[in-house]
């Protein structure tokens, strides 16, 4: 399970040790999809539920990103948009969650599927949504071996096979959790969360774990000297909280992403296909 705690750390089972983000087997991989595809042959067309256009243009008023993006990235927002309200289930806990509001969670959730695609997002089905701030007990193991128990107030969560849950509060001020925590679902697509996710055939494994790696090692030293990141410090937990962290300042704060991490930018921009320093040097994310 991978915690998402507005900065602060709390339980994480990211099989890789500190500083590894783990290149895992790419031709088991490649076996899992070849299966896979042949398997989907024999499935009837996926189910989407696309919104009209009255939904549509409620949508880019509450998402006030929306209206940065490029035409063709537009048109293919509103495609995941529909994909996913067709293949996920939502659940209010405590809550009555509105239409409007899954529309929002979704056009969030589907910015880093933008081309990667909706089957990216196939191991897991719910989504929960709270209206405030969450407090599961959890349980943990320190790196000295000490284990601790106590109640932690959550943003999100993700669990590798789902749900994936959040809190309508913590969106409604910051919508990048969603983002943050559909990049832990996409992590675990090579069967660990480790900051490693499955990788696109033009992109090498070794360049994005040597580059990964050193990027991680460098905030863990900034912070260990006392000085200021450049990142968010909850990104120094472990390579999936890295990789989730960087992944919320390539979508929403690139232009400071691609300047103090112009390595890190490069790779997010061939791993999601995509360019946002081109839409904005700093991407509104709180609910209009």
């Amino acid at each position: 399970m991978i915690l998402y705690a507005g900065g602060k750390a709390a339980e994480h089972t990211a099989t890789a040790g500190p500083g590894h983000f783990a290149p895992g087997e790419v031709m088991l991989r490649d076996l899992h999809k070849l299966v896979r595809g042949l398997g989907q042959r024999l499935l009837p067309a996926p189910a989407t539920a696309p919104l009209d256009d009255s939904e549509w243009r409620r949508l880019r008023l509450d998402a006030a990103f929306m209206d940065l993006l490029p035409p063709a990235d537009l048109n293919a927002l509103r495609e995941r948009v529909g994909e996913f309200l067709g293949r996920k289930t939502f659940k209010g806990i405590g809550m009555r969650l509105d239409p409007w509001q899954q529309h929002l969670i979704a056009a969030y959730a589907c910015l880093p599927i933008l081309r990667i695609g909706i089957d990216a997002y196939r191991d897991w089905q719910t989504v929960i949504v709270y209206p405030d701030t969450f407090a599961p007990e959890q349980e943990w193991v320190d790196e000295a071996g000490v284990h601790h128990q106590a109640v932690v107030p959550q943003a999100g969560e993700a669990w590798e096979r789902g749900p994936v849950v959040l809190s309508w509060s913590d969106i409604a001020a910051d919508g990048a959790v969603i983002v943050h925590e559909m990049t832990h679902t996409l992590d675990a697509g090579n069967g660990d969360v480790n900051g490693f996710p499955p990788l696109p055939r033009t992109l090498p494994p070794a360049e994005w774990t040597d580059t990964f790696s050193a990027a991680y090692r460098r905030l863990q030293e900034e912070i260990e000297r006392g000085d200021e990141p450049a990142i968010d410090p909850y990104a120094a937990t472990d390579p999936a909280e890295f990789l989730a962290v960087v992944a919320e300042y390539f979508f929403f704060s690139p232009a400071h992403l691609q300047a103090e991490w112009p390595a890190i930018y490069r790779l997010l921009g061939l791993y999601f296909g995509l360019e946002p320093h081109r839409w904005a040097n700093e991407i509104p994310t709180r609910l209009s």
